[in-house]
Order: C-alpha cells, then sequence, then structure tokens
C-alpha cells in the first residue's frame, strides 16, 4: 500500500467519493471532503514537488502535489483552501504545512476538498482514485502522534472481551462509576487516546458502535 496521510489533523469525512447530491442533481464527486475546527492547517499528503499553487475554478485557491512513489507517478490535490505557503517547483515533505482550510471557489463552508490521482490531475478527473482507499482519519501526521499502541490495542482488546462475556454470560461487572459518567469517561479516553474520533469507519470503533455495547452493557448489569 502507498503510503499517504491526511492532510488534516483530527478531520471528520464529511462528503465521500463517488456520486452525491448535495441540492443540484447527482454529481461525480472525485475527492472526499474533510472538515475540522475552523481554518486549521492543511498538510502534504506525502513528500513531492508543488505542481499548482494557484486560484483555478470552481475548486477555488489549490495546491496540487506530484508524487513518484515506487517509480509510480501520483498527483494529490487541496482545494477550497483559505490561503497556501508553497510555490510550483518547491519540494515538501509528508506532513508539511502546504496551505491553510478555508471556503474558496464551490464551497459551502469551512473544508478541504481531497483528491489522490493516479497519474497527473487531468480535466474531468480521469485519473481520480477514491483517497480513504489510502488513507485513514486517525492521528497520523506526526510520528507516534495519535498512534495505537500495541499496549493501547491490547488494552481496548481487553476492555470489549470483558464487556462481551458480561453480555454473554449476563455476569454483572460492577462499575467503579455511574452509567452516564462511564459512557463519558470511555469515549473521552478513545479520543484521547487517538483510537477513534466516531466519524471515520477505518478506526477500531465507531462511536455509535462503542456507545452500543456500552448501552448493552449497561442493560446486562441492571436487569439484575
Amino acid at each position: 500500500m502507498v503510503s499517504f496521510i491526511s492532510p488534516v489533523r483530527d478531520a471528520r469525512l464529511t462528503s465521500k467519493f463517488g456520486w452525491r447530491n448535495i441540492g443540484f442533481g447527482q454529481e461525480w464527486h472525485q475527492g472526499v471532503d474533510l472538515a475540522s475546527t475552523g481554518k486549521v492547517p492543511i498538510y502534504a499528503s506525502a513528500t513531492g514537488i508543488i505542481s499548482r499553487a494557484q486560484a483555478l475554478s470552481s475548486y477555488g485557491n489549490v495546491v496540487m502535489i506530484k508524487h513518484i512513489i515506487n517509480g509510480k507517478i501520483y498527483e494529490t490535490n487541496y482545494a477550497h483552501l483559505d490561503s497556501s505557503c508553497v510555490h510550483v517547483g518547491q519540494r515538501v515533505l509528508q506532513g508539511q504545512q502546504i496551505g491553510v482550510m478555508g471556503k474558496t471557489g464551490r464551497a459551502y463552508g469551512i473544508h478541504l476538498h481531497f483528491e489522490i490521482h493516479e497519474g497527473l490531475w487531468a480535466k474531468g478527473q480521469p485519473n481520480a482514485v477514491d483517497p480513504m482507499k489510502f488513507i485513514s482519519l486517525t492521528n497520523t501526521i506526526l510520528a507516534n502522534k495519535g498512534e495505537l499502541t500495541m499496549s493501547q490495542y491490547t488494552e481496548l482488546l481487553s476492555k470489549i472481551k470483558e464487556l462481551e462475556e458480561a453480555i454473554t454470560t449476563k455476569q454483572a461487572i460492577i462499575p467503579s462509576r455511574k452509567p452516564a459518567k462511564i459512557h463519558n469517561t470511555a469515549w473521552e479516553w478513545l479520543r484521547n487516546k487517538g483510537i477513534t474520533d466516531g466519524s471515520n469507519p477505518q478506526n477500531f470503533l465507531t462511536r455509535e458502535q462503542f456507545a452500543t455495547m456500552l448501552k448493552r452493557y449497561d442493560d446486562s448489569i441492571n436487569k439484575h
């Protein structure tokens, strides 16, 4: 698998790759839309050379980066930027800031439209592929920052196994806090560990899945 990272820290996916309708009929969305908390920094998804840094039609302000990975050419596109801080011909490293999220061009809110192309970007986006096949929305921009360590993974599996056993055998596990506080504490623990932000299906658990498991756990102990 080619190594790309999310260009937005703490991103949430607001529009997927493929067909969509945002009020103008069915249209093909050749990238993904990523949002965060306001005008946050945008980072290079992989090391490469800046191929464009300009205003471009409905994209608004864009930066494009050409990458050569394992002898194959890719080009990434970062659109609707508020501003950029790079120039054409500049070499940037993976995780290096290239601009700031905005809503220039055809955009109805602050977000990043992000594309990955197998080959060079071209009008009509014939080489566009689903970026979610290449990136994860966990915090992987800074080395060892927000990544799930083996000990964290083992701890999470242990907690899940304990809950599943309680549900299967209907044996109550006496909580150290009230149920509502358990929910909040457990969810905040997951978020702080960088395990999930609740919006990325590639994370270990979605918020809904985890909440459902905790609800079933509460139901099992409240029956006794």
